[in-house]
């Protein structure tokens, strides 16, 4: 339940504070006075887009708070959300507007996105306005209608058709894709048969080319290799002065004295450690140059395996990795072809069950939407009865798709006929601008059942109505604010006089600003005069004795 509305610098309004009622809440105003721009305001705070001519002029930012009673099922949501309140206490959406068009929004102190904040807005407030009536002029528009009367029940539905339709497209795709151009299928199986055949004739293996050029690197080295080898040897185990005969003197001569003390001890092991290091080191020195021998053949093979898989890289891949990756998809690719229908029989019959599933699945969505069209046609009729259409008739029309879309196997059409004897037409056809309004109307409480409890907003759904119309059409709005809470923008006394709150909204020019203030109407002297403004213009006796009557009906009715 909406608490309370503050505004700053909004539009035209510089500041107002509206504290809602729990019934009905009637904004009214002279043509012009600026009275939908508290619903502005309001859906700006709900989320809706908003600009920087949103802001009043000469101001910095415009400021919109909504105070609201959460009830149970928002509030455990909040919780959830990193919103959390007190038990008691009331939920704040706050939306600042700069001059510069930036947005934010904080929800119960804490910064929200404008996402969650649309998200929240929905769960909070339905508006229903002049925009809503022109969109009943779309049928797509009725078939959301329609699916929303039919609840949780049709929504399930619905998306289940979706998900069949998304499947069903995807397998249908993937048929397509393989059934392809023969020709371009037929090539692209002889490319890869080729290079299949040329990376396989080759048959390189991971780091190959690597290992083949640090041999090539050796054997063309290999005259200095041997050389150094051959001094190296020389040097550590020659038959004049080598390294391990000079460590093999060291030794001997330290063992002689070893005995004396522990730092001898252990000179003498070192040593004796070099000379066993320095023959190994000889020994594997030794071994390497006997295996050192040049075969021009060797090399050769070597340069021409290198050349083989030097174009295997330029063509395929940049690297052996690459190469055999290549390779790998070459054959895959080789195995769809060669298993081509047995593979087209299984994308097939994917498809075949698929469509079949979808067809399950928008066959049970027809039949909800059957049930829902004779329940939503009836609510409808007993609706526009007393909305003074006591004759007119209700019903939903389908029209099945050539194909099963993603909504389902039909679209719907709003057909009405105001008066009897006339025959059902398409809603956008028939109506004049005030059966639209009614029918609005009566389509909103027949959907008050399917939604979440919201309170209701009304933006001139009066347009185009008066007389006996305007009266039922206020009772109707009355009997709603009796169940939940209802907001209402209107020019008419006859949906004025149900207000339990009513603010009046007064447009004024001064120093070469127009500026809008709010005020809330006290006392029945002050609701009186109003609603005699509003029937005649001003406040002369007749209209003041006819603006009495009006409230003392709406006295009796509840």
């Amino acid at each position: 339940m909406l608490r309370r509305l503050e505004i700053t610098d909004y539009a035209l309004i510089a500041h107002a504070e509206i504290d809602f009622a729990e019934g009905a809440t009637i904004f009214t105003g002279e043509t012009g006075s600026g009275k939908t721009m508290i619903l502005g305001a309001l859906a700006s705070v709900l989320g809706a887009r908003a600009s920087a001519e949103s802001v009043r002029r000469g101001a910095k930012a415009a400021r919109v708070t909504l105070t609201f009673d959460p009830g149970a099922a928002l509030r455990a949501r909040f919780n959830d959300d990193g919103f959390a309140l007190d038990a008691d206490e009331d939920a704040t959406i706050v939306r600042e507007i700069t001059d510069a068009g930036k947005s934010s929004a904080r929800v119960n102190g804490r910064a929200a996105t404008a996402g969650y904040v649309r998200d929240l807005g929905d769960r909070i407030a339905e508006i229903v306005g002049q925009h809503e009536a022109q969109r009943l002029l779309a049928p797509a528009y009725h078939l959301e209608l329609l699916d929303r009367f039919g609840g949780a029940e049709a929504a399930a539905a619905r998306e289940a058709v979706a998900a069949a339709h998304v499947r069903a497209s995807a397998c249908a795709r993937e048929l397509a894709a393989l059934r392809g151009d023969e020709h371009d299928a037929l090539r692209r199986y002889e490319d890869a048969r080729f290079a299949l055949d040329e990376i396989e004739g080759v048959a390189p293996e991971e780091g190959e080319d690597e290992r083949l050029s640090d041999r090539r690197r050796f054997l063309d080295n290999i005259e200095r290799i041997e050389a150094a080898l051959r001094a190296a040897h020389e040097a550590l185990a020659g038959e004049e002065t080598s390294a391990s005969g000079s460590l093999g003197a060291a030794s001997v001569a330290l063992a002689g004295i070893a005995e004396i003390d522990a730092d001898l001890r252990e000179m003498t092991a070192q040593a004796s450690a070099l000379q066993s290091e320095t023959n190994e080191l000889a020994t594997r020195i030794a071994r390497k140059l006997d295996a050192t021998e040049f075969d021009p053949s060797e090399l050769e093979a070597i340069n021409a395996r290198l050349d083989a898989m030097e174009r295997l890289k330029r063509k395929y891949g940049g690297s052996i990795a690459g190469v055999l990756a290549y390779a790998n998809e070459a054959r895959l690719r080789i195995e769809r072809y060669e298993s081509r229908d047995e593979i087209l029989a299984r994308a097939q019959a994917a498809l075949e069950a698929a469509q079949a599933e979808l067809a399950r699945e928008a066959a049970t969505l027809t039949r909800v939407r059957a049930r829902a069209a004779v329940a939503l046609a009836g609510s409808v009729v007993a609706e526009l009865a007393g909305l003074a259409l006591a004759s007119a008739r209700f019903e939903v029309a389908f029209a099945p798709h050539e194909r099963i879309a993603l909504e389902g196997a039909e679209g719907a059409e709003f057909v009405f006929a105001a008066n009897a004897g006339e025959i059902l037409r398409p809603l956008a056809r028939v109506a004049s601008g005030g059966e639209l309004s009614r029918v609005l109307l009566a389509l909103v409480v027949a959907l008050a059942s399917a939604r979440e409890r919201t309170a209701l907003v009304f933006d001139e759904i009066d347009a185009g109505i008066g007389g006996v119309t305007a009266t039922a059409v206020g009772a109707r709005v009355g009997r709603l604010a009796a169940q939940g809470q209802v907001l209402c923008v209107t020019h008419l006394a006859q949906l004025a006089m149900w207000a339990d709150a009513h603010y009046v909204l007064d447009k004024r020019e001064e120093d070469g600003t127009t500026a809008i203030t709010v005020r809330r109407v006290s006392g029945e002297q002050e609701r009186v005069a109003e609603l005699a403004r509003m029937l005649s213009g001003e406040a002369h006796d007749a209209a003041l004795e006819h603006a009495r009557a009006l409230l003392r009906g709406v006295t009796a009715a509840r």
